[in-house]
């Protein structure tokens, strides 16, 4: 009976081990399985996963297999491949991608071509478990023939707007014959400065292209943003290497704002209120009309509220009556691209409600600093007709303190305090705004240039045609300062506050007053353009710029161009 107990037990014991073991590996094939979860704890991990190694190695000839793998560094977040991976040219093969871990390996479902040079690209926006992108787009290139293609085109995008390079999208090549109608050989994709590159290039005319290509499937379409370069055709030599001018991209934005709506505050103050961002140019005026058409009132805007870009307060003239019909009509307003309004007018009923706004101070321009003959000017929230906010002003000058400053004006919400023909060089001023909201005395000390401290910026285009006309505008919105003017070879821009500025030039050919970004078709290229967004000016310096627009990649003139096959 001993001996049955003890083999009863030992069979149990058996299979509890044998239990334990199915259990183990259950957990380890549903683990290995599952999809990969970043480790918790430690440093925080913002680097995008690098490339270890692949197989083949890029550059390898007489490859006759039919599948890549590609060896990571760490777990890649596998649906950031989709939209990512391009196989160019186009080779009309298909392939499917399999993940083991960290090796991702594509396998082409029949042959590679002969004597094909066959690039692998993974786009700058895979990225890992915590979504740290790679940054750099990443080329493996094989060639299925003795040799690979050795040919490379380069270039770079930047901002219209303030110089920097544009990141993550797609340039678009084609290789003759040209069908702009069918999709690109080729796609490269920029970096994080801009750079775009094509390698392993076969020996042809080449056509470049920024598009945005939303629908992702390298066709130009005419519908969406697209830009030449300055040069249409590029005859590329074997082995050799060209570079593309840099273009400059404008901030796409033509949709027009409109008014949304109008409510009152009161009998006179109206919120106008749009459907996007705006700002109010010199040229602005504001009428009201009855339900006839015929002119009831003027209006004048007051201020932009920081917290809401989008509206503007305005007063009008006359009384707004309740119960009655009128309509707004704008101009002078536009988008912060330049758009003017599309829908300038909006119907609106009058109000008896009594003004209940909070007179208070909004902003002071010139905080920053003030040249010898510019005035300091405060906007209030409603039209002033307080006395204390002139009784109660206090400049200090020095060590003499004023309170009845002389050359102060108030014209409807602003307040400008102006020098006594000038600021005092070298005496410290204390301006002491009241502000009604507080009933306290609101202090503002900006610095004061004298001539001796202003400084210049000289500009001169390094070119052999002097007689070439350049518009350049140079600004500071906090100063605030804006200098335009036209000019050919050299100018020298002085009498400048020292502090940074940016600075636009651009060459406008056709004449229309604008720069233009030029056209896929009819091909014209772009203006010559350049952005600086900080041109620092440094007290009794003049800061020098010489820009060689001629300096550019060499132009090829027509005749020495070959023909391309365009379909």
């Amino acid at each position: 009976m001993h001996s049955v107990l003890t083999s009863r037990a030992k069979y149990v014991k058996k299979k509890l081990l044998l239990y334990h073991i199915y259990v183990l590996v259950g957990l380890i094939f549903f683990y290995g399985c599952a999809t990969p979860i970043p480790p918790t704890g430690g440093p925080a991990d913002k680097q995008g996963p690098v490339i270890l190694h692949t197989i083949p190695e890029t550059g390898t000839t007489n490859f006759n297999e039919q599948t890549i793998e590609i060896q990571f560094n760490e777990f890649v977040n596998r649906s950031s491949l989709t939209n990512n991976i391009t196989i160019e040219p186009d080779l009309g093969i298909d392939f499917e991608t399999h993940w083991k871990r960290k090796k991702l390996t594509i396998e082409f479902e029949a042959p590679l071509p002969d004597s094909t040079t066959v690039i692998v690209t993974l786009g700058a926006k895979i990225s890992d478990t915590r979504n740290n992108k790679m940054g750099v787009p990443t080329t493996i290139a094989v060639s299925t023939g003795n040799e690979i293609d050795e040919g490379s085109i380069v270039g770079r995008l930047r901002s219209a707007s303030n110089g920097k390079g544009i990141d993550g999208v797609k340039v678009l090549l084609y290789r003759s014959p040209i069908d702009l109608e069918r999709p690109a050989t080729y796609q490269a994709e920029t970096d994080t400065g801009g750079v775009f590159r094509f390698k392993y290039l076969r020996e042809g005319i080449y056509q470049a292209l920024y598009v945005e290509d939303r629908n992702r499937n390298k066709i130009w379409d005419a519908r969406e943003s697209a830009q030449p370069f300055n040069r249409r055709f590029l005859d590329l030599k074997k082995g050799a290497a060209d570079t593309l001018d840099v273009i400059y991209v404008p901030q796409v934005d033509t949709l027009a704002p409109g008014i949304l709506g109008v409510g009152l505050f009161s009998t006179h103050r109206m919120r106008l209120r749009f459907d996007e961002n705006i700002k109010v140019n010199d040229t602005v005026d504001i009428t009201v009309n009855d339900t006839l058409g015929n002119t009831y009132s003027s209006a004048y805007p007051l201020y932009i509220p920081a917290a809401d870009p989008f509206v503007l307060f305005a007063q009008s003239d006359s009384l707004l009556k309740e119960g009655v019909s009128y309509e707004v009509i704008i101009e002078g307003i536009t988008d912060l691209a330049g758009n003017e309004l599309d829908k300038n007018n909006a119907m609106f009923e009058g109000s008896s409600q009594e003004d209940t706004t909070l007179q208070r101070v909004i902003r002071v321009d010139s905080q920053v600093g003030l040249t010898p003959k510019q005035s300091l000017i405060v906007t209030y929230a409603a039209p002033i007709k307080e006395r204390d906010i002139v009784d109660s002003l206090v400049i200090a000058e020095g060590e003499v303190t004023f309170t009845d400053w002389p050359a102060i004006s108030i014209n409807q919400n602003i307040l400008t305090i102006s020098p006594q023909k000038e600021w005092i060089e070298g005496v410290d001023y204390q301006f002491l705004v009241w502000n009604p909201a507080t009933q306290r005395r609101q202090l503002y000390e900006p610095e004061i240039w004298d001539e001796l401290e202003l400084g210049s910026v000289e500009v001169a285009i390094a070119d052999t045609n002097s007689s070439v006309q350049y518009q350049l505008s140079l600004s500071n919105e906090q100063v605030p300062v804006f200098r335009d003017t036209t000019f050919t070879g050299k100018v020298e821009l002085t009498g400048l506050p020292p502090v940074a500025y940016k600075l636009v030039i651009y060459n406008d050919v056709n004449g229309n007053g604008k720069w233009d970004k030029g056209t896929v078709l009819p091909f014209v290229e772009p203006e010559p353009y350049y952005v600086q967004e900080t041109v620092t000016v440094q007290t009794g310096f003049a800061s020098e710029v010489i820009l060689d627009f001629s300096k550019s990649p060499k132009r090829l003139r027509r005749e020495e161009i070959p023909e391309p096959e365009i379909e």
